[in-house]
């Protein structure tokens, strides 16, 4: 093969041929045939075939490097892409997290509104208690007091009547009605109004407990008609 290749050679040389099919410019001399040596036997096959064999290597070399480099592009594509999903789901896990965040703070303001709420009517509960506990102990001072009056003014008409019994033994009729009379008025006077001196003394003045107003000067006054206590509050009495 390798005689065949340099016979060929040879002749194209001759001929002014080139292998790429061209005509030579200017062959400066034209060998014979006969002074192309021919190397014949197994050295010339050994370096056609390692001829071929670095071809192959080289081809080889070259193949592994195109696909080395494709490989590459591959794993950088891959490593964008796997970047670009991490992102975007640490964005939306981000998200996420901020929401649940501002959530938990809403949630805690409210919390916090609804312990100031709770306090808030905690403490007025217990003034309405302590305000309720103070109002039935006033009462029941109050109860005391106008029963203590009712005792006295009782007590007082039953007085007057056994004077005036006991008067009718010793005086004549006459005396007995003219007593009587004295002792209603001095009772009416008693039980008038110490504002006006005409109405009856109805209402019970706080915090004196003074029996000496009637309804209407009980509203107009700011103090007791009687002592010149400031009033803070007023009770009526139904003598009936």
């Amino acid at each position: 093969q390798y005689s065949q290749v340099c016979a060929a050679a040879a002749d194209a040389a001759e001929s002014g041929v080139t292998f790429g099919g061209g005509q030579e410019a200017a062959a400066p001399r034209k060998r014979k045939r006969a002074e192309v040596p021919v190397v014949l036997g197994a050295a010339g096959d050994v370096a056609v075939a390692a001829q071929a064999r670095q071809q192959l290597v080289d081809v080889d070399r070259l193949v592994l490097h195109h696909a080395a480099k494709m490989w590459a592009e591959l794993a950088e594509q891959r490593g964008r892409h796997a970047r670009q999903m991490v992102a975007t789901v640490e964005a939306a896990a981000a998200r996420r997290l901020r929401a649940k965040d501002e959530e938990i703070e809403r949630i805690g303001r409210l919390n916090w509104a609804l312990e100031e709420r709770l306090k808030g009517m905690y403490v007025e509960a217990q003034v309405w208690r302590d305000l309720a506990q103070s109002n039935e102990a006033t009462a029941n001072a109050l109860r005391g007091e106008l029963e203590h009056v009712l005792d006295a003014h009782a007590r007082r008409g039953a007085d007057h009547g056994d004077g005036d019994d006991a008067e009718s033994c010793c005086y004549g009729e006459n005396d007995v009605l003219a007593r009587a009379a004295g002792d209603g008025e001095a009772a009416s006077a008693e039980r008038r109004c110490k504002g006006c001196g005409e109405a009856a003394a109805v209402v019970l003045l706080l915090p004196c407990r003074h029996l000496c107003a009637c309804a209407p000067c009980a509203a107009a006054a700011a103090a007791c008609p009687a002592c010149g206590c400031a009033k803070n509050g007023s009770v009526s009495v139904n003598f009936s």
